[in-house]
């Protein structure tokens, strides 16, 4: 039987657009997800303004990696007040000051308490379903409506599937969307598996680890081939989705199919790397078996790029001291590891790398730099040509510095003169911590600056530029390559440049260092 809404005002919370109203605009313009950016800027972020970490990775760490302490004070409190709310039909005044109170509470810290608290109550689910939905409905700032999803999570039902799943679409909801969905749905994997498919970033490892241990063919399936990726790191899911998806089962499978190979290599060479933040290969037992059967499978098929990469890194992996020390046949392990780097140095899949290098694709140039070094394919030229097109991309000038035999660092530097807008660097100093894509060309400013402590006495109109730049720490990198310079090197012209950038510096910190360079080489 369909309950009976217990009627709240209609006045909004504020004229603030509601975070529902966001996530139905990104759906229209978008579809069900994932969403550009996981839906940032939201509804009561300023998009001028750069923030360090968003609500999303916060939690994300904060519950994967440095831990929190429960807040059963505000726990407490704030079940105070919603008892005190359901005891009679509230005021807008009332859910106006309810909504105000959780928007100034740290959601991540009271979700648990509060849950214990409230079920020892046992408030009316009805009521407390009405306020949830004021909440999740009405809510403009992100605490509040978190907390109304925790709380639609313990009085909801299969009629608040589709607000969650559209809520849980932006990434800084996701973790409070899917534990909701599993307190209130009749079938809570698969609501949980739907909204899955619509993030990748922090929200689809929320939600991909809350399908640990599913027996649902078309969910194990999906975390062989897709489930696992996410924007964070594979490392975070490739362990679950290699035991719960069934990995080596479905490797022996007659019929193995493109999606399913290149899923278990990337989930392979994920477990092969270096240690990450979850279980690797050495957590799991089917470990070489699989490796064995991956290798019998693709060294049968076409070549693609991501198909080399996966055979070089799991013959480098197989070469390494922790692969020597797992309790695998030594034969087989040497065998395999030969194998790997036989496939990859063939003539077609040398092929492959190198037309990635003269072809149109950025990120697949990108990709092929790696593997193209480990095949002993030449990439200075392609690197230079890449940079005059796409002059802000930081990786590339970091291959390019990395190159073997190096560059000589006076052509790198006339380089960089050449395709890098100094004149628009000279911003002066400001405190920009140097996010955003706008400031592409300063981060790789100071990725040069930084090269150039091995090479006292080159680069200086790079070193005066980031001394001038509105980024604090290539001001502060400048000072330290100087600081790494013999005094004899520093010319009187970059020294009266220093002095000039500890008058204007804004930054205590930097003013502090910028001043003990001084006085180094008085």
């Amino acid at each position: 039987m369909r309950r009976q809404a217990w009627r709240l005002p209609e006045a909004a919370v504020d004229a603030q657009p509601t975070f529902l109203s966001h996530a139905l605009a990104l759906a229209a313009l978008h579809g069900p997800g994932p969403w550009p950016h996981g839906g940032y800027p939201l509804p009561d972020e300023d998009p001028d303004e750069v923030r360090v970490m968003s609500g999303a990775v916060e939690d994300g760490v904060r519950t994967h990696h440095f831990g929190f302490r429960p807040d059963e004070a505000g726990a407490a409190e704030t079940a105070e007040a919603l008892q005190r709310l359901v005891g009679s039909p509230p005021t807008a005044t009332d859910l106006a000051a309810l909504h105000d109170r959780l928007a100034a509470v740290d959601t991540l810290t009271i979700a648990d308490p509060l849950t214990a608290e409230l079920r020892r109550r046992s408030l009316p689910t009805d009521r407390l379903r009405e306020i949830a939905l004021r909440l999740t409905g009405h809510g403009t700032r992100r605490n509040a409506v978190a907390t109304g999803m925790v709380l639609l999570g313990l009085s909801g039902d299969e009629q608040d599937r589709e607000l969650l799943l559209a809520l849980g679409t932006l990434e800084d909801l996701s973790l409070y969307a899917v534990v909701a969905l599993l307190r209130s749905q009749p079938e809570p994997p698969r609501a949980v598996f739907e909204l899955a498919r619509r993030v990748d970033g922090w929200g689809r490892i929320h939600a991909v680890e809350r399908l640990a241990g599913t027996g649902d063919p078309e969910i194990r399936n999906w975390l062989l081939r897709e489930g696992f990726r996410n924007g964070i790191t594979a490392e975070y899911l490739a362990h679950l989705a290699a035991t719960t998806g069934g990995l080596y089962p479905a490797l022996l499978d007659e019929e193995v199919d493109d999606a399913l190979l290149d899923g278990a290599g990337d989930i392979l060479e994920t477990l092969a790397g270096p240690a990450g933040p979850a279980k690797n290969i050495e957590d799991y037992p089917d470990g070489l078996p699989a490796l064995c059967r991956y290798v019998e499978l693709v060294r049968t098929r076409p070549p693609r790029l991501g198909r080399v990469i996966v055979l070089l890194r799991l013959a480098k992996f197989l070469d390494t001291k922790i692969a020597a020390s797992l309790d695998w046949d030594e034969r087989t392990r040497s065998g395999l590891r030969e194998t790997c780097l036989a496939v990859a140095k063939e003539p077609g899949w040398r092929a492959t790398v190198a037309s990635a290098l003269t072809g149109g694709d950025l990120p697949a140039f990108r990709n092929a730099l790696w593997p193209a070094r480990q095949l002993g394919i030449a990439v200075g030229e392609h690197l230079r040509g890449r940079l005059h097109a796409h002059p802000d991309d930081g990786y590339l000038w970091q291959c390019l510095l990395d190159e073997h035999p190096a560059p000589e660092i006076a052509e790198v530097v006339a380089f960089a003169q050449e395709l890098l807008p100094l004149p628009e660097l000279v911003t002066g100093p400001a405190t920009d911590p140097g996010f955003g894509r706008d400031r592409a060309f300063d981060r790789v400013l100071g990725l040069l600056v930084n090269h150039l402590a091995e090479h006292p006495g080159h680069g200086g109109p790079l070193l005066g530029v980031a001394l001038a730049n509105r980024l604090t720490r290539n001001r502060n990198t400048a000072a330290r390559t100087l600081a790494a310079w013999p005094p004899e090197s520093v010319p009187p012209a970059m020294r009266a440049r220093v002095r000039e950038a500890h008058h204007r510096e804004p930054d205590p910190g930097t003013k502090k260092g910028l001043r003990e360079l001084l006085d180094s080489w008085s």
